[in-house]
């Protein structure tokens, strides 16, 4: 009986605290986000929370009406929100981690937009375009009457984290949105594209009027999604259409066409773009990388968060994981270092997840320390909700 009371009077602490402080609530529901999105046998979020509905939304865009998925508790009460950009995410909104992600989200007490691009999704490409786009997405999740607008804000995964940033930057929002958290993100594309050309990538913090060709670099084996996104738009500004599609047999992904084909005599920037898909040493491919049109350089330069950093005045929550193979973790680093002075940084580097996803092959200890670093990181993004 002593024993059973003791418990009844925790529980009855807990319930009181829960009520009256929010760092409890959020606490609690940072637990049950990090148990239900990782690779755990337990996932008690859905025993004590209400479910959340899933409702596709047309808005206008420059073009046309987009679409996204909103994920929200549907009780009519006002709330913290997120718009959540997939970046290339082959998968589409169907994949069960989309929809689990969006549903956990939302249960842990905010609404929920998930924005998808066609382009960066199915064709592995890097659309500019969608940075106009997802200006466009936040002016109408923070408008919505179910959204508190001065708790919104966004968040990305891989490009999708950069693109949040950049957007997040854009002077029509950018003293709206509260928070932005960058997962697996780039920092600078430039020099990101200089790393893969060059199958190597710098994993320390550096100056940043340094470039990476400039720098001791380590060996890395680019991921094939990496490779065939750098390619694409390698090849875009080649301006013979016969040159271009011999160079995208030629690099592309079947091994037996690309043996088979010639090239045929190369002119304008066909040359560069070989020498680049070529495999050269870092310094090299940041030499041939400044010899790309302008016009391509500046539109890397437009899409990186580091020519916008001084336009970001929301909270910056930076994650990336240090096995990342997609993009390597050094870009997350060159970011936490270039904001380190702010006092509304948060950078958290994990070890348990592929990329973006988890699913990571840890073993128990790793992954519990993971879990707690997650949950760590989160509990900044819960609290904008409780």
């Amino acid at each position: 009986m002593p024993v059973l009371v003791a418990i009844a009077g925790v529980v009855l602490l807990y319930v009181l605290a829960f009520a009256i402080f929010p760092q409890v609530r959020a606490a609690t529901h940072t637990g049950f986000f990090v148990l239900q999105v990782l690779d755990l046998p337990i996932k008690p979020q859905s025993w004590f929370t209400r479910e959340a509905v899933r409702e596709e939304v047309t808005y206008p865009g420059p073009s046309g009406g987009l679409q996204a998925d909103i994920y929200r508790i549907p009780d009519g009460k006002p709330r913290a929100a997120i718009l959540i950009f997939l970046g290339a995410n082959a998968a589409g909104r169907e994949d069960k981690d989309v929809v689990n992600l969006g549903h956990a989200i939302s249960r842990a007490g905010f609404v929920a937009m998930i924005h998808w691009s066609e382009t960066m999704g199915q064709r592995a490409n890097v659309d500019p375009g969608e940075l106009e786009n997802l200006v466009r997405a936040f002016k109408y999740l923070a408008g919505q009457d179910y959204v508190r607008a001065d708790k919104a804000g966004m968040a990305g995964f891989s490009v999708g984290g950069s693109f949040a940033l950049v957007s997040a930057a854009d002077p029509r929002i950018n003293r709206q949105v509260a928070f932005v958290n960058s997962m697996g993100a780039y920092y600078d594309s430039r020099d990101l594209f200089v790393q893969i050309a060059g199958n190597s990538w710098f994993p320390a913090l550096y100056e940043e009027t340094e470039r990476v060709g400039n720098r001791d670099t380590e060996p890395w084996k680019v991921d094939k999604l990496t490779r065939r996104v750098f390619r694409n738009e390698l090849l875009e500004p080649v301006e013979d259409k016969q040159q271009r599609e011999a160079l995208a047999v030629r690099f592309g992904e079947d091994d037996a066409a690309a043996a088979a084909i010639t090239l045929p005599p190369l002119t304008g920037t066909a040359p560069v773009v070989r020498s680049l898909l070529e495999g050269p040493s870092p310094a090299e491919a940041a030499e041939l990388m400044e010899q790309m049109p302008l016009s391509f350089l500046e539109k890397l330069d437009f899409i990186s968060p580091s020519n916008h950093v001084d336009n970001l005045h929301g909270r910056l929550l930076i994650m990336h994981d240090q096995g990342d193979k997609l993009i390597p973790v050094g870009e997350s680093r060159r970011f936490a270092a270039a904001v380190a002075g702010r006092d509304n940084v948060l950078y958290t580097e994990t070890n348990i997840f592929d990329h973006v996803r988890p699913g990571a092959d840890r073993n128990w200890f790793q992954l519990g320390w993971g879990a707690l670093k997650l949950g760590r990181h989160m509990y900044h993004i819960m609290r904008f909700a409780h």
